[in-house]
Parts: C-alpha cells; structure tokens; sequence
C-alpha cells in the first residue's frame, strides 16, 4: 500500500506536481534522517546533506524517470551521498596529516605579526570572495577547495566546460581587481 502511494506521487513529481513532490518528503525525510544520522552524528550536516538530495531529486526528475521502488531509490541515493560525504572528507583530513611539520623556529614577535598578517589577509579573501556572483563562488570552491576538474565541474552543473574556464577566469580577475591579494598571490 505504501510502496503504491509512493509510486503515485513520484510519478506526479515526474508531471511536476511540487505537492506531490512535498508529500513523498514529508513522508521520506524523517525516515531517511534517522537512517542517515546513524552514519553520521551530526544533525546539521545530515539535515543539510538530504536537503542537497531532495534539491537534485527534483532538478534531475526527469533524467531519473520511472521509480519502481521509490523508497528503496531514495534510501539507496541518502547512504550515497552521506559516504560520498565522508569519503571527501577523509580524503581532506588525509591531505592535511601528509603536509610536513615546519621546521623553523619564530620568535614571539613574530608570529604576533605574522597572525595579524594572515587574519588581514584572510579578512581580504572573504571579503573579495564574497563580492563574487553565487556561481562563480560555486565554481571556484569545486576547482579550488574541492580539487575538481573542469569536465567534472562542467558534468555537476550541467553546462558547458568552456562555460566553466570562463567562469574561473573571470573570478579570478574579479578577484585580483576587487582586492590587494593580486600582489601576494601574482600569477
């Protein structure tokens, strides 16, 4: 009974029924955050990751087509993207323990200066960063942050690779002319 009434809503969901996209969350959320906070222990981050989830399901409704087990689907898609998650993230945590320890030593002064140096800068990127379009931001997170390619980028988004140099290019001059880190970091 239940496994039809998913059915029928997916398949209004695929017509572009948003109600019937609405009912199969409210009926898929609550199940699908208990099973996915038993994999990762932290509500925010599972809250955040099934709405990301949801988000796609509906965008990419129509490449997905006919579900005949919706809920099976949608549980096998959530552990997905939760290992997917920690995969990344372990992958992240595993770059940061190979870098070298430094070997010098600095004296009180200045590392004093040094912080100061860093929190100025840091303040700078953020600022530079956050005058950026929303897709640009994007893009230059999943090149830079991310470490992916421009075909992967180019596949995600679902534009154009050359929509995606584009974008990079333009960012990282909006970048250099919105702040002062073009004389730190000069090309």
């Amino acid at each position: 009974m239940m496994t039809e009434k998913l059915i029928a809503l997916w398949e209004g969901t695929l017509r572009g029924n948003e109600r019937d996209y609405a009912q199969l969350h409210a009926k898929l959320y609550p199940k699908l955050f208990v099973f996915t906070t038993r994999m990762l222990d932290d509500d925010d981050l599972v809250n955040d990751l099934l709405q990301d989830l949801f988000i796609k399901f509906w965008e990419n409704r129509e490449k997905i087509g006919t579900i005949r087990n919706v809920e099976a689907y949608f549980y096998r898609s959530a552990r997905s993207i939760v290992l997917n998650h920690i995969r990344l993230t372990k992958h992240r945590e595993s770059k940061l323990t190979l870098m070298p320890a430094p070997s010098l030593v600095f004296s009180a002064e200045e590392i004093m200066v040094s912080n100061e140096s860093d929190s100025l800068m840091k303040q700078q990127m953020v600022t530079a960063l956050n005058s950026l379009p929303a897709k640009q931001r994007e893009i230059l997170t999943m090149r830079f942050y991310d470490e992916l390619s421009y075909p992967q980028i180019a596949d995600i988004l679902k534009i154009r690779y050359q929509s995606v140099i584009n974008h990079v290019y333009r960012a990282v001059q909006t970048l250099r002319q919105v702040s002062d880190l073009s004389a730190v970091y000069a090309a």
